[in-house]
């Protein structure tokens, strides 16, 4: 009996050891997963006061590869959110909305987004309560199996579309990696944009032209948007110059950190305005 008793005991005593020491290794992973991101944020700010325009040449847009450290390790990666497009454009109701939806529909048709979808994600989006002529307000989603209501505000994340009359997931996914989530307005940088992105942006740009194109600006990012356009190939044109930039404020930020064998991840959007300290719009510790 007392052998039974001290083999429970010393049972227990493991299991509680083990607990402890993953919830250490669990707090000290998010917590360094979070001191990457003030790493992003002053590698922003020195980005900031060094260079006039944004581009894929530069320090933050290098990845920081996995970094030893004791029991564990740490990564990250800072990705130009303006090198997108922004999907809150739809709502927006500005002079140059129209253009950007242009360029989004063109993405979606390219890339097997949710086409139909788009007057949809403009009602999700917009703040009033008029329905578009293929869009969806509060009367359609109240009469759902799960009834809700119309967002009616700029999404803060690509994955709320989800939820969104006719988007499907596999077709979110086909085209979340080109989409970002941003104030309205907010435009999109030509010398971080992907291949892809400039192929929707530019009429007549793809094939061969589009890889000579982007392989060019690599060596050469462009000073100015009218930069951009004197140096497309021949046959490729830039409709409006609406909602373009060389430079950017807004950034997302991933970094993972291990400590034993626990895996946290730290995921935000900064912001970047002038020469003040780059601000955290949100973040999620995982």
């Amino acid at each position: 009996l007392a052998a039974a008793v001290a083999a429970t005991v010393f049972a227990d005593q493991q299991r509680w050891s083990r607990t402890v020491e993953h919830r250490r290794d669990q707090v000290q992973a998010q917590a360094l997963a979070m001191a990457g991101v003030q790493w992003a944020r002053q590698i922003l700010d020195n980005d900031a006061r060094r260079s006039e325009i944004d581009h894929l040449g530069e320090a933050w847009a290098v990845a920081l590869p996995p970094i030893p450290l004791e029991n564990g390790e740490i990564r990250g990666a800072i990705v130009d959110a303006q090198g997108r497009l922004n999907i809150n454009a739809l709502g927006d109701g500005s002079a140059s909305s129209e253009q950007e939806r242009r360029r989004i529909a063109k993405l979606f048709a390219q890339r097997g987004g949710p086409v139909a979808a788009l007057d949809a994600l403009a009602d999700w989006i917009d703040v009033d309560g008029r329905v578009r002529d293929a869009g969806a307000e509060d009367t359609y989603y109240g009469a759902q199996s799960v009834p809700g209501l119309t967002a009616n505000v700029p999404v803060l994340r690509i994955a709320e579309l989800s939820s969104v009359k006719g988007v499907s997931a596999q077709a979110l996914d086909a085209v979340a990696p080109f989409l970002s989530a941003l104030p309205a307005g907010t435009a999109l940088n030509v010398n971080t944009a992907s291949a892809e992105v400039l192929a929707a942006v530019v009429d007549g740009l793809s094939g061969e032209g589009l890889a000579g194109f982007v392989g060019g600006r690599a060596q050469k990012p462009f000073a100015t948007i009218a930069e951009f356009r004197s140096r497309l190939p021949r046959g490729a044109t830039l409709g409006s110059e609406a909602a373009l930039a060389v430079k950017s404020s807004y950034f997302y930020v991933t970094v993972e950190a291990r400590q034993g064998t626990t895996l946290a991840r730290a995921r935000a959007l900064l912001a970047r305005t002038g020469n003040t300290w780059p601000g955290i719009v949100w973040q999620v510790v995982e």
